[in-house]
């Protein structure tokens, strides 16, 4: 979103400026702390995306790009940092969702943040923003995975030191396993692991679907296998 130049800077931007303290190492004693900072302003942007989404999506992203630039000067050992930045993506994609944006384009620009991770804030995201996203939204966002997944499965082996190409299969029929389970799609989970082999946990997933469809036969049948 473009601001208007005539407006100047959101008033918010300096409170990010601040809690996020550039230049200031974080240890991990302060750690726990310092994210309590960070929590109460993205607390006050969360007021505002009820009524003002498409401003608090702006402001998201100002937070999340300060995110990764305090990345470098933060020893969190504890991981609360790095769910604090899961956490304002997930209310980046409902600020969005709520302003009516494209679902495909949040779902570009998840991935976009996905693949350019040098601090791996977004490792494991799949499973929050999966909750995060509405109906359409996660249509979209498991529609785009697919497509990344299939490349794969069809690109032939690279020199190093590029990624090998069963290893971009591994990371996206995960996450496309994740996705499947929150949509409650057992069909396209099962042809899934029928894909890429199907292991225990596979089985365990498929079980607890089935039991939260009140199917305790077919839980057995999987939980057997």
């Amino acid at each position: 979103m473009k601001r208007d130049p005539r407006r100047g800077a959101d008033p918010i931007e300096s409170q990010i400026e601040l809690a996020l303290a550039p230049g200031a190492f974080i240890s991990d004693w302060d750690c726990s702390s310092f994210v309590d900072s960070l929590e109460e302003v993205a607390a006050k942007i969360a007021k505002l995306a009820a009524t003002e989404p498409a401003r608090a999506t702006a402001l998201y992203e100002t937070f999340l790009a300060g995110c990764y630039a305090k990345a470098e000067e933060t020893h969190d050992s504890s991981g609360s940092f790095g769910q604090f930045a899961s956490d304002l993506i997930c209310a980046w994609i409902k600020a969005r969702q709520s302003s009516g944006a494209n679902p495909d384009e949040t779902s570009s620009g998840l991935l976009a943040w996905m693949d350019d991770d040098p601090y791996a804030l977004c490792y494991g995201i799949e499973e929050d923003v999966a909750k995060a996203f509405d109906k359409a939204g996660l249509a979209a966002f498991e529609k785009q995975i697919r497509s990344r997944f299939e490349a794969a499965v069809t690109a032939k082996p690279k020199p190093a030191p590029a990624e090998p190409p069963e290893h971009v299969r591994r990371r996206w029929s995960g996450v496309l396993r994740t996705l499947y389970l929150a949509q409650k799609n057992i069909a396209a989970y099962v042809a899934l692991a029928g894909e890429t082999g199907l292991t225990a946990k596979d089985c365990h997933a498929l079980a607890t679907l089935h039991i939260t469809r009140r199917k305790p036969e077919e839980a057995l049948g999987w939980v057997q296998r």
